[in-house]
């Protein structure tokens, strides 16, 4: 199985260049020696009511890895701080809420679930 890479600022520039010719995204995908579904995405997700624009593209694609949730190492204060809400009987969900508006953190349902299990022992 072929491990995913993200595009490059270059390989838009050939999806934008072959797309604005009227070649399909077949012809775009086998030319570049990528998935066909990875052009897809590609159109799908970075064209605007312009069309498909390979810098604009390039900024979304951007703007999108910066938006995404990174793991974050929980500090004691907010560990303690979940096993305070637990001990008031605050469910994983509403200290998940909590600590997202107050805190401005985000932890998935597991890692509540989990600390929440920890915490019962």
């Amino acid at each position: 199985m072929q491990k995913y890479t993200q595009l490059t600022y270059e390989q838009r520039y050939h999806v934008y260049l072959l797309n604005k010719q009227g070649y399909n995204q077949t012809f775009i995908a086998k030319s570049m020696g990528r998935n066909k579904s990875t052009i897809s995405r590609e159109l799908s997700r970075n064209t605007g009511k312009r069309g498909y624009r390979h810098k604009q593209a390039n900024r979304l694609a951007d703007e999108r890895h910066q938006k995404k949730n990174k793991a974050i190492k929980l500090t004691d204060s907010v560990k303690n701080y979940i096993s305070e809400k637990l001990k008031e009987y605050w469910s994983p969900e509403q200290i998940m809420g909590r600590l997202e508006l107050d805190k401005k953190i985000k932890i998935s349902t597991e890692t509540a679930y989990a600390l929440s299990c920890k915490t019962k022992r």
